[in-house]
């Protein structure tokens, strides 16, 4: 089995007084689960949405069998957490709440992992000195970025790069839903995954990100990095970093 370092951090930028971000980041048996949500609709909404989806994926997860847990399970889990927000959007001051998330479900034994992912959070691999992005935005100016329209400092800058096309609690969903992002990859030995909100990428470029993933030191450190890094630049987001290695 592949030795797993990880960790996670939250960051409210420079900008913002609350956190609208959340991060789940735990180890079942032989699993570890990684979520990073981002929060949208509003002061409160926000931070409940991303709260929310990520305690359903954790409970959920939690509640099934270990020997069922994989891509399947974790798409449910997924399913689980937007019809939950959804559900609390009865609440007149939660009604505009959401959030865009990507979880990642690495099986150390089989040396997979599984991903289900809505909106533009994004995860990275980086291996060997290259940074190779693993999910798609589910947004206007990501689209045109991943198509190679726009460069990144363009998408960077761009008035429209909030434009989400998907999210949690857009609408309800049921077992059989392609409205996430879902695929599975083998997990490689002495690789680093990176799973981030747009706090991080909208101020940090790829060239610095892969100069952090680079250093001689552990994901501890490189997390408060990147997150110093996005503050420095200017914050102007929530920035949540989670970085797994293998070994």
């Amino acid at each position: 089995m592949s030795q797993l370092s990880y960790y996670g951090l939250t960051d409210p930028g420079r900008c913002r007084e609350n956190n609208e971000d959340a991060y789940l980041l735990e180890q079942q048996g032989r699993y570890v689960i990684a979520v990073v949500a981002d929060g949208i609709g509003g002061y409160e909404g926000g931070e409940v949405a991303s709260y929310l989806a990520c305690k359903c994926i954790s409970d959920y997860l939690k509640d099934s069998p270990e020997k069922d847990l994989g891509e399947d399970v974790l798409k449910q889990a997924v399913i689980y957490a937007n019809n939950a927000v959804v559900s609390q959007q009865q609440n007149p001051r939660l009604s505009n709440m959401g959030c865009v998330l990507t979880a990642v479900l690495f099986d150390m034994e089989q040396h997979l992992a599984y991903t289900s992912h809505v909106g533009d959070t994004r995860l990275y691999k980086y291996k060997d000195g290259v940074l190779t992005k693993l999910s798609l935005d589910h947004s206007l100016v990501g689209h045109q970025e991943d198509a190679g329209v726009l460069s990144e400092e363009e998408a960077m800058s761009h008035p429209w790069r909030n434009i989400i096309r998907r999210f949690i609690g857009n609408i309800r969903l049921d077992w059989n839903t392609n409205y996430m992002m879902d695929l599975s990859f083998p997990i490689e030995t002495d690789t680093q995954y990176l799973i981030c909100s747009d706090g991080l990428y909208d101020m940090v470029t790829s060239a610095e990100i892969m100069e952090v993933l680079a250093q001689k030191s552990n994901p501890q450190q490189k997390v408060e990095e990147l997150i110093n890094r996005a503050n420095l630049a200017g914050g102007k987001d929530n920035i949540t970093v989670i970085i797994l290695e293998t070994k």
